[in-house]
């Protein structure tokens, strides 16, 4: 192994993670990288000289680009001495035991950069590191390695908020695990994998991509059921529910939502068992089943007044009152608007919601009144023939009545 440098240079000892010390500026950490630049190429340490210089020599991550300096990269990074002695120390550690066939020291010594690295907010180097694990493993036929390598890309990745990267290794991670029958590694990986589906498949349903979204909520439910996830795979038959609900596909839509009713019994979530009824009541609409749609809605409506959530009973009083005035059953109607008229005023005046919400229950509210009062005249029409013409008779007299005492 490489000779250490003196005295100030040396505060770990040659050992492990790297100190937060302050880096001094200037000639005086110009010098101490020289001087550990030329230790490295004494020690004959070749690859790990190339290495070092580079990432002692690098932009810093972190740093705004500045068009003025190195093309716009930004400005070079400052390493702290400690962090140099750590660098030096791992890299000449790597490339000694390679030269030995002593592979798993490598990896171990790469696995040690790759996680400081990571640490210091420089995660595109973290996966430089990663990367050579994963070419060691590879080359040594070492599986676990080679697991623990595409997980750890899969994370970083997941870090740097490149979902797709992150689904390609940890796909591969699930794939060896399987392969090799480690269900520890396999539930790993399925874990991580929940994770970055679920992301896609939000990103595509806030597209309105929802045959896209349906395929990674499939893939994001399998993973569920394989790590055994009960939360996890009632939220995945939730959002497919949901989702064939929005591809006018209410018989599939049902099968998930009553998936995930069944779910939230077995977890005892009374929110989510009333968010199901209230998802089925909607495919039921759909559907035009009426009865089936207020059956799910009053089992809502029965969960959200148990749980308080207030704004669960509003929706659920509207989508009653929509299917009663659609019914010709009036005045359960404007039972149900002004229930719900009533929930929105007092969310919107406790800072929940916005006022558009009491200006469309007041709406729905009014046509369902004006509905009923018509309904009651056209009841007097269509089958009180008798009472209108009392009605009309009184009317009439009056009017003469009035106009013979004008006469006289």
């Amino acid at each position: 192994m490489g000779k250490k440098a003196p005295g100030r240079l040396d505060p770990l000892g040659g050992g492990g993670t790297p100190g937060a010390a302050e880096a001094p500026g200037g000639a005086y950490a110009e010098a101490d990288r020289r001087r550990l630049c030329e230790e490295i190429l004494a020690d004959g340490f070749v690859q790990s000289f190339v290495d070092f210089f580079y990432l002692t020599h690098r932009p810093d991550p972190n740093a705004e680009p500045t068009p003025m300096v190195d093309g716009g990269a930004g400005r070079e990074i400052e390493v702290p001495p400690e962090e140099m002695l750590y660098v030096r120390d791992n890299l000449t550690q790597a490339e000694n035991a390679r030269r030995q066939g002593d592979t798993t020291t490598v990896y171990g010594a790469y696995s040690n950069l790759a996680q400081h690295f990571q640490k210091v907010k420089d995660p595109k180097t973290g996966v430089y590191f990663y990367e050579k694990c994963l070419e060691i493993s590879r080359l040594t036929g070492d599986k676990r390695g080679e697991m623990a390598a595409n997980n750890d890309l899969g994370l970083i990745y997941q870090g740097m908020n490149d979902v797709n990267s992150a689904i390609k290794f940890h796909e591969r991670h699930l794939e060896l695990a399987t392969d090799g029958e480690v269900p520890s590694e396999e539930n790993v990986a399925a874990k991580e994998l929940i994770k970055v589906y679920k992301k896609v498949a939000g990103t595509k349903e806030g597209a309105n991509d929802h045959e896209e979204a349906v395929q990674y909520y499939q893939k994001c439910l399998e993973a569920a059921r394989l790590a055994q996830e009960k939360r996890s795979e009632g939220m995945a038959c939730y959002r497919l529910g949901r989702a064939y609900i929005m591809m006018e596909e209410p018989l599939r839509a049902i099968s998930f939502l009553e998936d995930y009713e069944a779910i939230c019994k077995e977890l005892r979530d009374l929110e989510g068992e009333g968010q199901a009824c209230a998802a089925i009541a909607s495919a039921y609409q759909m559907l035009t089943n009426d009865e089936k749609a207020v059956e799910y809605l009053d089992k809502c409506l029965s969960i959200a007044s148990e749980t308080e959530n207030l704004m669960a009973q509003g929706e659920a009083n509207c989508a009653l009152g929509v299917i009663h005035n659609k019914r010709g059953q009036y005045d359960k109607a404007v039972d149900c608007f002004e229930r719900n008229f009533e929930i929105a005023r007092s969310s919107v005046s406790g800072g929940h919601g916005d006022t558009s919400l009491v200006d469309i229950s007041r709406v729905y509210l009014g046509m369902a009144k004006g509905n009923a009062i018509l309904n009651q005249y056209l009841h007097v029409i269509n089958h009180d023939i008798k009472a209108l013409l009392v009605w009309k008779t009184r009317g009439t007299l009056h009017t003469a009545d009035g106009a013979g005492g004008g006469g006289k």
